[in-house]
């Protein structure tokens, strides 16, 4: 029997040592650069169990699929922060006969197609703090509560002008909405605030988008539960992630929230000044 058991996966300088020590901290039972024939030999209890299964197992990594009930977290990060990373380190890439870095990330990225794939949970450490990613991690595997929900949905905004939402399962783009950023009165504001709010929902389109949006998810989550999934990360976008996207992310977490939902709610780039 496999429950309480995870996988901890990702590219090499995502993170993985950090997240590691981390949940250790935590009182978690950690085991790192585990086989992958001995994946299907772990077993949970009332306290999980993670084990660390990365590019080092090499070839026969390729084409590994979790056991059945076996979970996994991914940690992701953009090429060039992981190039970067990886040149302060002093450990060896799995993937150096690859060549020297990009090569070696791409390499490692299609050895761990498979697994990041089958990834419950995906974080993108690219502008995470050890601090907040440990934070994270252990929110994916330790969730509040006694009684874990039957599907987690997370609902995040961002800006694609920042770059993609590595983490998310979809990505719906915002940007076809009113844009409250060509309003000089509006323009300081972020979609927290009310005045942003009815600019976009008061507007027809808007609240048609969000009424579709939350029937959608609605039908997706019954679904996923059904099929016993327990993450669901829905990334909305807008060009700078501070007015459209917040919007729209906060007023889908509201409804469904109040509908039983267990509904996580982030924005990435609400705090950054748009400089156009």
């Amino acid at each position: 029997m496999a429950d309480g058991v995870w996988i901890l996966s990702g590219l090499s300088g995502a993170g993985k040592a950090t997240a590691l020590a981390a949940l250790e901290r935590r009182g978690v039972r950690c085991t790192d650069n585990l086989p992958v024939g001995l994946a299907g030999g772990l077993h949970g209890g009332e306290a999980p169990v993670v084990a660390v299964v990365d590019a080092r197992q090499g070839e026969a990594l390729r084409g590994f699929v979790p056991p059945a009930g076996v979970r996994v977290v991914f940690l992701d990060a953009r090429d060039e922060v992981l190039v970067r990373r990886l040149a302060d380190s002093t450990r060896p890439h799995p993937c150096a006969e690859a060549g020297a870095g990009p090569a070696a990330v791409a390499a490692e990225r299609r050895l761990l197609e498979g697994m990041r794939a089958a990834a419950d949970v995906v974080v993108d450490t690219s502008a995470l703090t050890p601090e907040e990613l440990g934070r994270r991690v252990a929110e994916a595997i330790l969730p509040d509560g006694a009684v874990a929900p039957e599907l987690v949905l997370t609902l995040s905004s961002f800006g694609f002008k920042y770059g993609p939402q590595l983490e998310a399962d979809w990505v719906v783009d915002a940007r076809m909405l009113r844009n409250p950023f060509w309003d000089p009165e509006l323009r300081p504001l972020t979609g927290l605030d009310p005045a942003v709010r009815a600019h976009v929902l008061d507007h027809p389109p808007g609240a048609e988008f969000v009424d579709r949006l939350a029937d959608l998810l609605r039908w997706t989550v019954d679904g996923m539960v059904q099929r016993h999934r327990t993450r669901l990360h829905v990334a909305v976008g807008c060009t700078g992630g501070r007015h459209r996207s917040v919007v729209v992310a906060c007023e889908l977490a509201g409804r469904l929230r109040a509908e039983g939902i267990a509904v996580v709610l982030r924005h990435r780039d609400v705090e950054r000044p748009d400089p156009r």
